[in-house]
């Protein structure tokens, strides 16, 4: 089954830019890095150049991925906690009242 055309065939060449990197082993790197964060090796420079930029132009409220990442871990973890703690506020109380 064909991908459906979304109008960027026509204008990959127009978007198209060749990066020379400095070495084989960085582009292996970098390679090694894009297949991690489970993107392609275009998105993932893509990704980086665009949070340089935001990062160096002070761009009010930005997070990097890795930030993203670090909160989210956070985020995750204290919720992760919270349902522990109201799983067992919601346990039945058994107090033998005494005489």
């Amino acid at each position: 089954m064909p991908k459906p055309n979304r109008g960027k065939t026509e204008t990959i060449k127009d978007r198209a830019i060749y990066v020379y990197l400095p070495s084989l082993e960085m582009v292996e790197d970098w390679k090694r890095r894009a297949e991690r964060a489970g993107v392609s090796i275009s998105r993932f420079v893509v990704e980086r150049v665009e949070e340089s930029i935001r990062r160096e132009e002070g761009e009010e409220g930005y997070l990097s991925r890795a930030e993203l990442v670090k909160r989210l871990r956070g985020a995750e973890e204290e919720l992760r906690k919270l349902r522990e703690e109201n799983r067992l506020l919601k346990r039945p109380c058994h107090i033998k009242a005494s005489v």
